[in-house]
């Protein structure tokens, strides 16, 4: 998910539209919220978005210090737009212009919350949104284990719980959490945010994520990831998100809206390039998703995802060995000793033939259903149509079809239907299965 972290006294002072000593001084005089890494006063010192944002809320004067050539912008232009008016920034202002980007602040919108009023709580608060933003193993189960102790010292900041369970949802995909274990806990951190401030757009933004891919309640998930965006128009990550559950739902024009819009915001994101690469494989557009997979990789060798999603391409061309290495990578990455095994597992069906990994994988597809960890057949139904086995793809569809089951997923439904694609039976079986719509 994506990066809200910028680092050096320059870059923060670009997010303000300011020069790097007016920042310096505002962390002297105004607390600015920055960072330092260790290494003394010449470390490098980093700072992340939604806190800059939340203590720019805070202020009332910032605007008295605006430099004389930007203070004709007019009325539309927030604190946090003014980032795109800095050096080099033209022609990515007059897109932002053009596409109707910009937006003002409602004056009768909610107070955004300020930082614990505790230094020490303060202080840990950042280093979990660090730890957090950094996206691998380590770091999520310290951010959680701060965010927990943060909750606990107190429990009436909503956006500690937020934060808690935004680091539940990232530690099923970055760390070794499982859906069954992160998903659950991360539905009650954000249910607790909520119940102390009911306009905290992360808190509505996770219970979306939660309600989408665990709760199967699309509509439900739609209706929050729209009053989060409401509450914070320009935030990445909310549009990041939202934009994940519409490409999975199969709504790719308006998925590629909000990824777009995401990427215009975080250009530099890793985690948003990955899932717009992802909404194209599952809009059909496969040789630009396999293009973006293989640069992503190239460029960016230690982003786990991207492993899991070239994982998945491979599969879809029986190009079982390719599927095993790339899984190998995404398993290792994460530190994964379960999946690690596995990988070994399929490594020793290979030897064997193409048959074994086959019922290898749909050994443990069953498995994940039967434990509870999956909820869907979409899995076996998939391994099935690979295996061209029409009889065992019904067979699946039909459980699917007694349990009532709900699917997105369309990146695996578009492969199902290319393998199924003069039959009838197959193909009307899939639509059923289909979610409501998101928006």
């Amino acid at each position: 998910m994506s990066s809200d972290r910028i680092d050096g006294w320059k870059a923060i002072g670009a997010y303000f539209n300011r020069d790097r000593t007016t920042v310096m001084r505002w962390a002297r005089t105004r607390s600015l919220p920055v960072r330092r890494l260790p290494g003394g006063k010449t470390s490098t010192v980093f700072a992340l978005r939604q806190d800059l944002d939340q203590w720019a809320s805070s202020q009332s004067s910032l605007d008295d210090e605006l430099p004389v050539d930007t203070r004709d912008v007019g009325p539309t232009l927030s604190k946090r737009g003014l980032l795109f008016l800095t050096a080099g920034a033209a022609v990515l202002t007059a897109v932002i212009v053009a596409t109707g980007l910009l937006w003002s602040r409602d004056p009768g919108a909610p107070t955004v919350q300020t930082l614990p009023s505790d230094p020490a709580l303060s202080q840990l608060y950042l280093q979990a949104r660090g730890d957090w933003a950094q996206r691998r193993p380590e770091t999520l189960a310290r951010a959680i284990v701060g965010f927990e102790t943060l909750t606990r010292a107190q429990p009436d900041y909503a956006p500690g719980w937020a934060g808690l369970a935004e680091a539940y949802i990232l530690a099923r995909e970055f760390g070794t959490m499982t859906d069954d274990s992160a998903f659950p806990k991360a539905k009650a951190a954000a249910e607790t945010a909520l119940r102390h401030d009911p306009d905290l757009a992360g808190a509505h933004r996770a219970l979306g994520f939660v309600h989408y891919w665990w709760d199967n309640a699309s509509r439900e998930a739609g209706i929050d990831f729209r009053r989060a965006l409401a509450l914070a128009p320009r935030d990445a990550q909310t549009h990041f998100w939202y934009g994940n559950i519409l490409a999975d739902n199969g709504q790719h024009v308006a998925a590629m809206r909000e990824l777009d819009t995401a990427r215009l915001i975080e250009p530099g994101s890793v985690a948003i390039q990955v899932d717009h690469a992802w909404a194209q494989w599952g809009a059909g557009n496969e040789a630009e998703a396999r293009q973006a997979f293989d640069d992503l990789a190239r460029s960016h060798p230690e982003f786990a995802v991207i492993f899991d999603c070239l994982s998945e391409i491979n599969l879809s061309d029986g190009d079982y060995v390719g599927y095993i290495q790339n899984l190998g990578t995404y398993a290792r990455l994460r530190k994964d000793d379960a999946l690690l095994k596995h990988v070994e597992a399929l490594r020793a069906a290979l030897k064997t033939g193409t048959e074994a990994v086959q019922d290898a994988l749909m050994r443990r597809a069953l498995a994940e259903i039967a434990s509870g960890e999956q909820k869907t057949h979409i899995r076996p139904v998939f391994l099935a149509s690979l295996a061209q086995n029409r009889k065992q793809t019904l067979a699946f569809l039909e459980q699917a079809e007694i349990r009532q089951e709900v699917w997105g997923n369309a990146a695996t439904t578009t492969q199902i239907r290319k393998v199924w694609l003069d039959d009838a039976e197959i193909a009307e079986r899939v639509r059923r299965r289909r979610a409501e719509l998101v928006e």
